[in-house]
């Protein structure tokens, strides 16, 4: 039978808790409301923009069942991979953004899931391959899958195999598995002065990290610039970014962030507090990609204290 906890204990005990919570809120309900600015501003740039959308890819919530997940419904790695790889496969400005690489023509191929052999048998499936005519990109695809020992190896058959390209590899995640990788592979990981992050295995040599929130600001700089494909590819390419923001970053729609930025109940005055963290980093992020300077009208009056 568990210990019954005396009332006085319990009233002191959330007396000592009242201050942090108070803060927490507080941070958390003045994040979403510098985060209910931001979007705005984000959608008027997307507005005066050479993007054949009036609105921020967050504009609508894509989280609330699995029909508005878009056309692909993507539930897991395969499922991302294959729509990263429709993406990838027309767009010479979505290879060019992504990888920092200067390239002429949109990739000749994009092979998935090829099975390479290895010389001491089985083998292994390199997720996506972007081949151009003398190089391509090895990508790594990983939601929740922290099996990144099985990276170098792939990588280093993908050069045997395709010995005719120069082969820079990359391993794509989620940014919150940042830290398990760093605890599960050797060597460590290294950033240098430009940010690029990368693992530098004795074979077959660097391999570039990549989060998941690359791809999207990728995207989200593509579509701006005008420099879409066709309407079809930037349609997908919109709804790509809108559903991973949503889905694998953990990103708020902006009317989910304009509730937590007015809170009409207790229940979305608490919700703010459970998720300050993932909004700090939601503006972090929409302010790399928004190049306004803040209008008075906006924010006039307001503090904003973002949690570290």
């Amino acid at each position: 039978m568990g210990a019954v906890i005396g009332s006085n204990w319990l009233a002191d005990g959330w007396t000592d808790l009242d201050p942090w919570w108070d803060e927490y809120a507080d941070i958390g309900h003045e994040t979403a409301i510098e985060l209910a600015n931001l979007l705005e501003r984000s959608t008027d740039e997307w507005t005066n923009s050479n993007a054949p959308f009036d609105t921020d890819p967050l504009a609508a919530n894509l989280t609330q069942t699995q029909l508005s997940r878009g056309p692909l419904q993507p539930g897991n790695e395969v499922e991302w991979s294959r729509w990263l790889a429709q993406l990838l496969y027309p767009s010479k400005a979505l290879v060019s953004e992504l990888f920092e690489v200067s390239v002429e023509t949109p990739p000749s191929e994009v092979i998935r899931e090829d099975r390479l052999s290895k010389h001491a048998g089985g083998f292994r499936r390199p997720d996506i391959l972007v081949c151009h005519a003398d190089r391509g990109i090895s990508i790594e695809v990983k939601l929740d899958d922290e099996n990144y020992r099985k990276t170098p190896e792939t990588a280093a058959l993908v050069e045997q195999h395709y010995a005719d390209r120069e082969w820079p590899h990359t391993l794509l995640l989620p940014k919150r598995q940042t830290g398990r990788l760093e605890s599960i592979v050797d060597p460590s990981l290294e950033t240098d002065s430009d940010g690029k992050r990368s693992l530098d295995w004795e074979t077959p040599g660097p391999i570039r990290v990549l989060d998941w929130q690359d791809v999207t600001a990728a995207i989200r700089s593509v579509l701006r610039q005008g420099a879409a494909v066709d309407d079809h590819w930037a349609a997908n390419a919109f709804l790509f970014c809108a559903v991973a923001e949503q889905h694998i970053s953990g990103f708020q729609s902006e009317p989910s962030v304009r509730r937590l930025a007015e809170p009409r109940t207790i229940v979305d005055a608490t919700v703010s507090v459970g998720v300050a963290t993932s909004l700090a980093e939601q503006l972090t992020y929409l302010r790399e990609s928004v190049d306004e300077t803040p209008s008075e009208t906006h924010l006039a009056g307001r503090t904003t204290n973002v949690p570290p």
